[in-house]
């Protein structure tokens, strides 16, 4: 992946590695368009930093992803690179029914905002100089946490969709990256 010259659009961009991305990646010479659910951050973000554009998502609502979809494509056409790294990271307790409803929202958007925001976004990149889609998965893919079992379950799925992905892609010269922070 070429470092400076890109369009590049982060989810879960507000916080965390994600923020810490957008500001390196802003530093280096990047267009970057920072997604994410908290308005609150995002409207900091552009105070702090107006160069860098912000729009809402909610990566476990398919038509927030639609709606970014549109937007993105009308706002930033030259887009070429995506980072998906919204996620959620929740403990659950396996022999407690009430955590039922934290693995389901894992899973919507750690692993499915995740596919689809492939879905909506690849059409926009393949055969796109330079173009690259980078998904954020976890070291707890390889080495799971007991404490977060879904967490780690959505993040190893997403090792083998971005390896799917990677062959898929390949001839419409779209690069996959897998990030997998400790």
């Amino acid at each position: 992946m070429k470092t400076s010259g890109n369009t590049i659009l982060i989810t879960g961009g507000t916080s965390g590695i994600g923020l810490g991305l957008a500001r390196k990646f802003h530093e280096l010479g990047n267009q970057v368009i920072v997604a994410g659910r908290r308005e609150e951050l995002l409207d900091e973000i552009a105070a702090a930093q107006p160069s860098i554009d912000t729009i809402a998502l909610d990566i476990a609502d398919p038509d927030s992803i639609a709606r970014v979809r549109e937007a993105v494509a009308a706002r930033h056409p030259q887009l070429n690179v995506l980072i998906n790294n919204a996620g959620i990271m929740l403990p659950e307790n396996l022999l407690d029914p009430a955590s039922l409803p934290v693995a389901e929202n894992t899973i919507a958007t750690n692993l499915l905002g995740t596919i689809r925001m492939v879905y909506a976004f690849l059409p926009l990149l393949a055969d796109r100089t330079d173009a690259v889609v980078m998904n954020v998965s976890s070291a707890l893919a390889f080495v799971p946490w007991p404490v977060t079992p879904t967490y780690n379950a959505t993040k190893a799925a997403l090792h083998s969709f971005s390896d799917s992905l990677r062959v898929q892609v390949a001839d419409a010269g779209v690069q996959v990256i897998e990030l997998a922070p400790p």
